[in-house]
């Protein structure tokens, strides 16, 4: 499904990926400015279909970051324990890459699957986009990333756990990675429970700030093998059968994309109403993603 997007001085193609979210905009050079109109004809866009896709992108870092800013102040990446933290040319890049290189990582995340999760849900200010660039994909196709549309995830669910989870909140943990790995400055002698963990609370159901629309939102379900998160003020074992109940749903739930990445693949999603998850790939293939984090003004 193709259409013709015109928005007074703005000119662009709109494809759509799926019938559930995205849509691919042709007639966007990222490498070259925008006036304000393109701008907001890209935004409104991808407001309305949560994730959007350009092609065929040749893009330094420099443009990366200008792209990324037309829509909002970004966040910093994280630096590599080899890695001065002063002195990077764009700390606002957060290299996700399997490649060691002298006996260094060059980024994160390695090439291990990750499972549906949405981008620092245990950070109090969790950041209302996610973009990532293609530099280097496995030769052999794999390293899908998925992605699942929580509107319609929210409205597809029963009226009985709709009811539950009204007014409820999550506490989202941070003492683990999404491997299941202790942060930095984390003591696992001091873990005693779940509830006892660092970590933010978070409306199980948010209203988008800018829609208006009502999004699932739970974060992740495991840590490697620590539990994730738990509905405050619900005991332990219900909250624990509640929030399985509900990802086994979710599972299920067709309200998912696929995306299949080429070199010079740019994405754009919207983290307050989409989860993803990656694939996985072998360890002999090179896979280099460059990734902006959009800050969420509304949570400031």
């Amino acid at each position: 499904m193709s259409q013709s997007l015109k928005m007074k001085s703005a000119d662009f193609d709109v494809t759509a990926l799926s019938s559930h979210m995205g849509v691919e905009i042709c007639g966007v050079d990222m490498s070259q400015p925008l006036d304000a109109i393109t701008i907001d004809a890209i935004y409104q866009t991808w407001l309305a279909h949560n994730v959007i896709l350009l092609r065929n992108q040749k893009v330094a870092d420099k443009d990366l970051v200008r792209f990324s800013r037309y829509f909002g102040e970004l966040d910093l990446g994280p630096t590599m324990a080899w890695q001065p933290e002063e002195g990077r040319e764009h700390p606002e890049i957060y290299v996700i890459s399997n490649i060691v290189k002298d006996g260094n990582a060059l980024g994160f995340l390695g090439d291990t699957e990750v499972d549906w999760h949405t981008d620092l849900c245990h950070s109090d200010l969790p950041p209302k986009a996610t973009t990532l660039y293609a530099l280097e994909i496995p030769t052999d196709g794999s390293g899908d990333t998925g992605y699942m549309n929580m509107y319609g995830v929210f409205e597809a669910l029963p009226q009985a756990i709709k009811k539950a989870i009204n007014g409820r909140e999550l506490k989202h943990e941070d003492a683990h990675t999404l491997q299941g790995e202790l942060r930095l400055g984390v003591s696992e002698d001091k873990l005693r429970s779940l509830e006892e963990a660092p970590g933010p609370v978070h409306p199980m159901v948010r209203t988008h700030p800018e829609t208006g629309r009502k999004a699932l939102y739970i974060g992740r379900q495991y840590n490697g093998d620590h539990r994730a998160a738990y509905i405050i003020g619900m005991p332990r074992d219900e909250s624990d059968a509640l929030l399985d109940e509900i990802w086994t749903i979710i599972r299920y739930e067709k309200c998912t994309w696929y995306h299949k990445w080429q070199v010079g693949d740019f994405l754009m999603w919207d983290n307050r109403c989409v989860m993803h998850r990656r694939g996985p790939f072998s360890s002999k293939m090179r896979r280099i993603m460059h990734r902006t984090q959009i800050r969420d003004a509304s949570l400031t």
